[in-house]
This record gives structure tokens, sequence and C-alpha cells, in this order.
């Protein structure tokens, strides 16, 4: 009998799917905590410095995102608008088609990695600096 490409998935990736669920199960649990009471996570980084970090905003993001607001969405944070859809793009690849440059530790994976890096640096810079004010999340401007 021939194994379905789904079972074959399942078994191979379970690991990462339990850790994605237990993660999607959090952040759905927060996500209603954060609807039913005024109860919010705050930002350390902005909280000691008074600057919004390459981060803030991802939680307005995530709810706009669960909305449908995919505008209001990269209102919020616009280096994960831009780099959400490159690591599920560089995902789906890796797990359909298993190209060697995109495997664990591979030259792709390192350039993907330290690529996301550097863009979040420098948006955690850029979205502090006079005039910038539209880069930052909505409950800062």
């Amino acid at each position: 009998m021939e194994k379905s490409c789904f079972s074959t998935f399942f078994r191979q990736y379970r690991k990462q799917l339990k850790t994605a669920g237990i993660l999607g199960a959090l952040g759905l649990g927060y996500y209603i905590l954060t609807r039913l009471t005024p109860f919010r996570i705050p930002c350390l980084f902005q909280k000691i410095t008074g600057f919004a970090c390459p981060g803030c905003g991802v939680t307005h993001f995530c709810m706009r995102l669960l909305q449908l607001d995919f505008s209001g969405a990269a209102k919020e944070n616009l280096a994960i608008a831009v780099l959400l859809p490159i690591w599920v793009g560089a995902i789906l690849i890796r797990v359909i088609w298993h190209p060697r440059w995109l495997q664990k530790n591979s030259r792709g994976e390192k350039i993907l990695l330290w690529g996301s890096i550097a863009v979040l640096l420098v948006f955690g810079v850029v979205r502090n600096l006079p005039g910038m004010e539209f880069l930052l999340p909505s409950y800062r401007r």
C-alpha cells in the first residue's frame, strides 16, 4: 500500500508541527486575553530607552492579520510585513522541493537569516529617526 505524501510530511516534520501548534495556541490565547482584558506584555526595550524596537507592533500586526487587514498590518510593522512572506516562501520551498542551497546550515539559509537580522536592525534604527514616525506602530504615533 502506497503511503500518502501527507502522512510522510506529518511524520517527517512532527516536532516542528507540534512546536508550531503550541506557539499558535499560545498566540491565540494571548489574542483572546488582549481582547477581553487591558493586559498587554510591555516592550522592555521601549520601557528602558523610550525608542521602538524592531519588534514593536508585532502583536498589533498579528491582530490585524487575523482580521485580514493586510495594509493595517504592514503599517504596524513594515519589516515583519516584508520578511514574513519571504520566510514563508523559503519554508515552503524547503519542505516541498528540498533544494540543497536551502537545507539546514546551508549558505542560502545563512544568507536568509543574517539578511533578516540586518533588515530588522536597520529598521529598528530608521523607525526612530525624526520624520520617520509613519514607521512606528499605531499606538506610538
